[in-house]
């Protein structure tokens, strides 16, 4: 994450990173509250939530895109990927 910071800063972005324990949506929540953000660039680990919450749009990241829209820039790992690569 700081090396993505500060590669965006470099080519004039405004960018800041936040690592939290708190569950997804409620630290993107607190977060958003606190700053005005333009869009806001997601990247996650492994899927959370369970195959059935995924397939009803009820995980963390569904919930969030519905909040965010387009403005949400999500990457997260390929299928077969491990958390490595």
């Amino acid at each position: 994450m700081n090396m993505a910071v500060r590669r965006l800063k470099a080519i004039g972005y405004r960018a800041s990173g936040l690592t939290s324990d708190e569950e997804l949506v409620k630290a993107m929540g607190v977060e958003t509250r606190r700053h005005d953000y333009d869009e806001v660039i997601l990247a996650t680990g492994m899927p959370r939530g369970s195959r059935l919450a995924r397939g009803l749009h009820r995980d963390p990241v569904h919930q969030l895109r519905r909040r965010w829209g387009q403005r949400l820039v999500i990457f997260s790992p390929g299928p077969g990927t491990t958390p490595s690569q």
